[in-house]
């Protein structure tokens, strides 16, 4: 018998609306933290192709981070189109409803877990030849 998510998605919105908070606030302190830090340190200038080597590395990963979160944004904003839609909760791979226990873990997801596994699975194996 397929779970109904009527009753729940009161809960489920809240849910997602709390992660897209969350998420937020985290990346708006990232940025105001590093902006921070570039201000005070702008004289702090690296001496060697070593030290700036580093800064750049940290700078990229620094930025890596700031895309996944968008990224992450990106899917709750779909979700919460899917919500107003009436299609959230509903796997757009395979059109099975998605479980209640996936959707509290991960309320933006559009993909049951067996779809998602298909989607990060690659089609060939590695090593082989076209």
């Amino acid at each position: 018998m397929p779970e109904k998510l009527a009753g729940d998605e009161l809960e489920l919105r809240n849910l997602l609306a709390e992660h897209k908070r969350r998420l937020w606030a985290e990346l708006r302190e990232e940025i105001f933290a590093q902006t921070g830090e570039d201000l005070a340190t702008q004289y702090d200038i690296p001496q060697d192709p070593g030290e700036k080597s580093i800064l750049d590395s940290l700078s990229d990963a620094g930025l890596a981070i700031a895309d996944i979160r968008r990224q992450q944004l990106t899917q709750m904003e779909e979700a919460q189109r899917r919500i107003e839609s009436g299609t959230y909760g509903k796997c757009e791979g395979c059109g099975e409803r998605i479980g209640l226990d996936r959707l509290k873990l991960m309320p933006f997801t559009a993909y049951c877990i067996d779809c998602q596994r298909d989607r990060e699975v690659p089609t060939k194996p590695p090593g082989t030849k076209l």
